[in-house]
């Protein structure tokens, strides 16, 4: 209820607050289920946000898995949501499988985090397209690889190999940090 006051100015009881939550029930459904026949999206990014959520009188943590589109024109779009209990490779699976019945086609690149159940259902169920690890993810377990006092010292380091402009240049920066 706080965030209802917060978000409308207006403080609501919990019973008006599940009383509107099921009048969107619907309408979420009917979006998370429309057909995704009208675009192609060559670049697609997944990941999971875990949620606390109230189920059956009780609250439990539960993954929300997420796939964003992105056309050719560059325009980003949600293209579903799917709640799980874990990231294993059956409901990542199960996830995908959903999109692609829906009609997600047209995709060359998907980039997602290294989570071993996700990348496994991305090689099963989108042979032929290209799987890159999210930069963001990277960075966060190069960082927390690297004693404190220096993650000042390499993150511009590692930066600058993700940032290149061009392979040799990224193959470079890579030699002249010590890895390759």
């Amino acid at each position: 209820t706080l965030i209802t006051e917060e978000l409308c100015g207006v403080e609501m009881s919990k019973s008006t607050v599940s009383e509107l939550c099921k009048r969107l029930d619907p309408l979420v459904i009917a979006w998370n289920t429309r057909p995704l026949v009208d675009a192609t999206f060559p670049f697609v990014l997944v990941d999971a946000l875990y949620l606390k959520v109230r189920e059956e009188n009780r609250v439990r943590s539960r993954g929300v898995m997420i796939a964003i589109g992105i056309n050719i024109s560059g325009h980003r779009e949600i293209l579903g949501l799917m709640l799980g209990d874990t990231e294993s490779e059956e409901t990542w699976t199960e996830f995908f499988v959903s999109l692609k019945n829906r009609g997600l086609r047209g995709m060359q690149i998907l980039v997602s985090d290294n989570h071993t159940g996700l990348v496994k259902a991305v090689r099963k169920q989108f042979q032929g397209v290209t799987w890159q690890r999210c930069q963001t993810h990277f960075m966060r377990n190069v960082l927390g690889a690297v004693p404190r006092h220096m993650r000042d010292e390499i993150y511009p380091q590692v930066r600058a190999i993700l940032d290149a402009p061009d392979i040799q240049t990224a193959r470079f920066l890579l030699q002249q940090f010590g890895v390759a």
